[in-house]
């Protein structure tokens, strides 16, 4: 990744980077999002409110949309099957937002839901969830695909 930022003949590269810690408690964690053009927001141990997701989206629409969604959505505390499912839905929002038909304003939820299940019926997603409470100090765990459909047939 360095030599790629240091050649200056080569084409760029283009990133959005999502970072998140986790802290020993909530109070601790962190997320932080890098765009390409070098702009950074953070959600730290900051005095302010703040937001306890991020989103990262190929456009600025269905990025808007799904953030729109999470904080209409988002439960800090929510049960994994129901942090999955919101999740899940966001991530169809967004893919809403550049299909054929870009959706502008948030759909209805039954709408979210039938394109989510179109969408995982010729695909798979890929899923990691971090533990606080890990007994390594890897703090993430992969989401199984069980795992993953079952929290979605709800």
């Amino acid at each position: 990744m360095k030599n790629a930022f240091e050649q200056v003949y080569g084409a760029p590269f283009l990133a959005r980077l999502m970072f998140a810690e986790i802290g020993s408690s909530p109070k601790e964690d962190l997320f932080l999002c890098l765009d390409y053009d070098g702009s950074i927001s953070s959600d730290g141990p900051t005095a302010g409110a703040r937001q306890r997701f991020a989103v990262l989206s190929a456009t600025k629409t269905s990025g808007e949309l799904m953030e729109k969604f999470l904080q209409q959505n988002h439960v800090t505390d929510a049960p994994l099957p129901e942090a999955i499912a919101i999740a899940a839905d966001s991530w169809s929002i967004g893919r809403m937002a550049m299909g054929e038909t870009a959706i502008k304003e948030l759909p209805e939820r039954d709408a979210v839901r039938k394109h989510r299940d179109e969408q995982l019926a010729n695909g798979g997603i890929e899923a990691a969830v971090l533990e606080r409470d890990a007994k390594s100090g890897i703090r993430y765990r992969i989401l199984s695909e069980d795992e993953l459909r079952s929290s979605l047939q709800g």
